[in-house]
């Protein structure tokens, strides 16, 4: 049984985040390595989200001795050089994409987008040592809304808990990763759109307050053009500001981007919500583009389901 401590009293105890960031934890480590937590506080940045976990010093010092653990470590380092590469090539399909003027992509890139298979994201066995529920919770003022409509608390209510149950299943990418798996279809309504202006803005939320967001959204499709990639389905100016500060080394060392796949949408959101959602997000799978299209439809044409996960398109 865990016990409950003020944690700023002593220095015996590390949180997740200690272990991640000293030590180059993953959540399935800690699980294999470690179990249970010794003891927990409550979290400093919010008192109504779960407690922090604690984990014993001198337990973790066993850890980090044990022969098992020296070679998953050595595991994940060889696996993480090989995906460390600059991201100046998806910065630029973004902005060519959208008519922006970019600089020439350096010898170094061009290598390493001919060595894709090598350095692509591990799908299959790397989205679950991504999901955590380390993340500060998400609040009705950090939504980024938009024109006229008045709604009500109960409204509020409902999007506050659906993005948090929302980010709760996200998956939570490291930025290397991160570009390493995913790319961002850019459609001709994309390109009127203000998105130089629009990135500006959210690199400086970023640098000011954190990711304090609704998560980027996916259907888990891949890329035509990249099968190693998986395509996005948010706002392209996001994906260009976070590719801008990373490139800039403007990032935090333990910012993460949180995904969620939207085939998980449908348990998250009443049926009221949307009757045809179900069908929608299955069509979007199995019916191609014409698929993808349909859905993204159907998910701006209720308010609760567009304001959760950003997508607004022309009905």
């Amino acid at each position: 049984m865990t016990q409950s401590i003020d944690r700023s009293a002593t220095g015996e105890f590390l949180s997740v985040s200690d272990l991640k960031k000293l030590h180059g934890f993953t959540e399935a480590a800690i699980e294999k390595f470690l179990g249970e937590c010794d003891a927990n506080q409550p979290n400093p940045k919010s008192k109504s989200t779960k407690p922090v976990k604690l984990y014993s010093a001198a337990r973790v010092d066993k850890v980090l001795h044990d022969e098992l653990f020296i070679e998953w470590q050595a595991k994940k380092k060889t696996t993480s050089s090989k995906r460390s590469k600059p991201v100046e090539a998806i910065t630029e399909a973004v902005v060519t994409n959208l008519g922006f003027e970019v600089s020439e992509v350096g010898s170094e890139v061009t290598e390493a987008i001919a060595d894709k298979k090598n350095l692509a994201f591990d799908f299959d066995l790397g989205l679950g040592e991504l999901v955590t529920a380390d993340w500060c919770e998400f609040a009705w003022e950090d939504f980024q809304v938009e024109g006229d409509r008045n709604f009500s608390e109960e409204e509020k209510l409902h999007a506050v808990t659906t993005v948090n149950k929302m980010l709760a299943a996200a998956y939570w990418f490291p930025p290397d990763l991160f570009f390493d798996a995913f790319t961002q279809p850019i459609k001709k309504d994309d390109q009127n759109v203000n998105s130089e202006s629009l990135a500006k803005d959210y690199k400086e939320e970023i640098l000011t307050k954190g990711f304090k967001d609704i998560p980027l959204v996916t259907f888990m499709i891949r890329d035509r053009q990249d099968n190693t990639k998986v395509m996005l389905n948010s706002a392209p100016y996001k994906l260009m500001a976070i590719a801008d500060l990373y490139k800039l080394g403007s990032l935090p060392a333990d910012f993460r981007i949180p995904v969620f796949d939207l085939q998980k949408l449908k348990s998250m959101v009443r049926d009221k919500y949307g009757a045809n959602l179900n069908f929608a997000l299955k069509y979007a799978i199995a019916g191609g583009e014409l698929g993808r299209d349909f859905a993204l439809r159907e998910i701006s044409r209720n308010w609760l389901t567009s304001l959760c996960t950003g997508i607004s398109v022309p009905l």
